[in-house]
């Protein structure tokens, strides 16, 4: 003996296939479109994000180069520190040697002051 399994006219079995088909694309469509929403968000913060970052990298590039400007010239300015001190560290050198041979000379002077003023 065979089963017979009712058979559905064909027009309710394709609706029951269409209605399902029809919620499975409307909740696919739902989805998709959720997701594109977030994406876009996410896309528009990544932007904005992108944005700042070149705006900030340009200012830090204007700070770094106004930087390297001051230390250049603070260079500058040790060189001609260093070049000043050397001149004054030669000047004072020979200033001290003129200085020791005068009271040098001075104490020659006064020895022979007092060797005529015993002579006499």
């Amino acid at each position: 003996m065979t089963v017979k399994t009712p058979i559905l006219p064909r027009a309710r079995h394709d609706n029951g296939s269409s209605i399902r088909l029809r919620e499975d694309n409307s909740r696919l469509r739902t989805d998709n479109d959720h997701n594109s929403h977030r994406l876009r968000e996410e896309n528009s913060r990544l932007r904005t994000d992108i944005s700042r970052l070149r705006i900030e990298k340009a200012q830090l590039r204007d700070e770094n180069s106004q930087l390297r400007a001051g230390n250049s010239q603070l260079q500058d300015e040790l060189w001609f520190t260093r070049d000043e001190l050397q001149e004054e560290k030669e000047v004072s050198e020979r200033k001290d040697v003129e200085l020791a041979r005068s009271a040098a000379l001075y104490h020659i002077l006064e020895d022979e002051h007092l060797r005529l003023l015993n002579q006499l």
